[in-house]
C-alpha cells in the first residue's frame, strides 16, 4: 500500500539566500517556508505575535533530504512518523449470510483482543483507528465452529466476511475506500482456523 507521503517544497538550497520576506511557518519546530498545496489531519495550529506559523501535527515527521552540490533543490516530505497514530481512519465491518455458519471469530491486533464476532451477529461495524499505529500492523482473526444442536446450513454460499481496511463516514454510513485484511468463512467448512495478516497504516 502506498505510504503517506506528502511533498514538501522546502528544499535546503532556498537556505542559502536571504530569508524570504513574510512569515516563517513551521511543522512540529521544523522550518517549511515555501510548502504550498498541502493538508495536516488533526493539527493544531498557532500564529505568535511575530505573525509566525506554527503547525502542530502528531504522528507526522519531517525530513529534509540534503541536495547534491549543484543539483536542483531537494524537498523534504512530512509522513505519520512509525509507530505514531494513523493519519486515517480503519473500520471493522463484518456480515454474515443467514442462517449463519455458526462460526465465532476473535480479533486480535497488535497480540491486543479487540472484540468477537458472533456467529448471531448479521454485521458489525466498528472503528479500530486508535488500536493503530502508523506503519505494520499485526491481525489475528481466529475463527472456532461452534455448533449447538443441528448445523445451520451446509452451504457453502452461508458466508461470514471479515474486512478492516482504510474508510470514512458519510451519510450515517460507514465506507471501507481500501480493503486491507479480508478473511470468509463458509457454513459447509467445520474447522477452526487462525489466519495472520499484517494490515499497513498510514
Amino acid at each position: 500500500m502506498r505510504p503517506l507521503a506528502l511533498a514538501l517544497a522546502a528544499g535546503v538550497a532556498a537556505l542559502a539566500g536571504p530569508a524570504a520576506a513574510g512569515p516563517a511557518v513551521t511543522l512540529n519546530g521544523v522550518g517549511i517556508d515555501g510548502v504550498t498545496g498541502q493538508r495536516f489531519e488533526n493539527a493544531t495550529v498557532v500564529i505568535d505575535d511575530r505573525g509566525d506559523i506554527h503547525i502542530e501535527a502528531k504522528g507526522y515527521a519531517v525530513k529534509t533530504v540534503e541536495a547534491p552540490a549543484g543539483a536542483a533543490p531537494a524537498a523534504s516530505d512530512a509522513q505519520p512518523a512509525p509507530g505514531g497514530k494513523p493519519s486515517r481512519r480503519y473500520f471493522l465491518v463484518a456480515e454474515q449470510d443467514r442462517p449463519g455458519t455458526q462460526y465465532d471469530v476473535a480479533v486480535f491486533i497488535n497480540a491486543q483482543w479487540i472484540r468477537e464476532v458472533k456467529q448471531a451477529d448479521d454485521q458489525v461495524v466498528m472503528e479500530i483507528t486508535r488500536y493503530l499505529k502508523a506503519g505494520p500492523n499485526k491481525v489475528v482473526l481466529a475463527a472456532v465452529k461452534k455448533i449447538e444442536g443441528d448445523r445451520a446450513s451446509y452451504s457453502k454460499d452461508v458466508k461470514l466476511r471479515v474486512v478492516l481496511g482504510e474508510g470514512n463516514v458519510g451519510g450515517g454510513h460507514v465506507m471501507i475506500d481500501a480493503p486491507l485484511v479480508e478473511a470468509t468463512r463458509t457454513a459447509a467448512e467445520i474447522d477452526d482456523r487462525t489466519d495472520e495478516f499484517i494490515l499497513e497504516a498510514r
